[in-house]
């Protein structure tokens, strides 16, 4: 790499001061905005707040030598903490889209058994779900914990989202007949039947690398009418159905209303 000479200022303590100072009001920014939540987990949060307090305090450290020039200076490893730098803050955040997802942790499969497999892994999902949930004592969701009825129907939020799958999944036959509402986007795969969807939620575990379509299997008769990742409230009876020899729990889709996107698209196993 080419070297710079210098003459006053320390170009390579400068260059360390913004990549520390840009990245922590980029934590900064996001935390504040709410925008961080489209990339970590909500229990994540604190250890992002500790790390733009040590970015600071580490810049404050190396701020001394900013007057101390060196000779030449090589810039080309910091080219790999810029250029990341650069692109958070010039590139949009967004949600993930589901298209290119499959439900749950489903192996790839033929076409000829691909359905199989993913409706199979809606009620894997929830097994590994409650494993994680059963493990932690502190919820940021609280599944489990607001699993209430009204008048026999269950009404199904962001904070009892995952609780409410599993536990219908787990207890299916306790369930069946009963009414239900909720609300999700429209999530469609190859291999699902015309009439088939499931109303889904993105679980994150940890950060956006890890998020899963979760959710519960849907019968609606328009639902080819449905286009992919339309949020909607559905209202149905649950059913326990045979497939591939497995009961499985079913909504039977009463009404659908489309509806606009929450503030927050992710749900959390703990």
């Amino acid at each position: 790499m080419q070297s710079i000479r210098l003459k006053r200022i320390n170009i390579e303590v400068l260059l360390k001061l913004i990549i520390l100072l840009g990245f922590a009001f980029f934590f900064y920014h996001i935390i504040k905005t709410g925008k961080v939540l489209l990339y970590v987990n909500p229990r994540i949060i604190p250890y992002i707040k500790f790390g733009i307090v040590a970015m600071i305090a580490l810049s404050i450290f190396i701020v001394r030598d900013l007057f101390k020039p060196k000779r030449k200076v090589y810039l080309k490893p910091y080219l790999f903490f810029i250029i990341p730098l650069f692109m958070a803050f010039m590139v949009p955040t967004t949600s993930v889209a589901s298209t290119s997802m499959s439900l749950g942790n489903a192996k790839k499969t033929t076409a000829t058994n691909q359905v199989s497999s993913i409706k199979d892994n809606i009620i894997e999902d929830q097994n590994n779900i409650n494993n994680n949930t059963i493990a932690s004592n502190t919820n940021t969701n609280k599944p489990g914990e607001d699993l209430k009825m009204q008048d026999d129907t269950i009404l199904v939020n962001d904070n009892n989202f995952i609780g409410w799958t599993q536990e219908i999944s787990y207890n299916m036959a306790k369930y069946e007949g009963k009414k239900i509402t909720l609300t999700g986007f429209v999530f469609k795969t190859d291999g699902f039947k015309e009439n088939e969807f499931v109303p889904a939620r993105l679980l994150m575990s940890c950060c956006a690398a890890d998020l899963q379509p979760v959710g519960l299997l849907c019968h609606y008769d328009k639902a080819k009418e449905l286009k992919q990742d339309t949020w909607i409230i559905v209202k149905g009876e649950i059913k326990i159905l045979d497939y591939n020899g497995e009961k499985t729990p079913v909504i039977i889709a009463e009404s659908i209303q489309i509806t606009n996107k929450p503030t927050n698209e992710y749900v959390y196993p703990y």
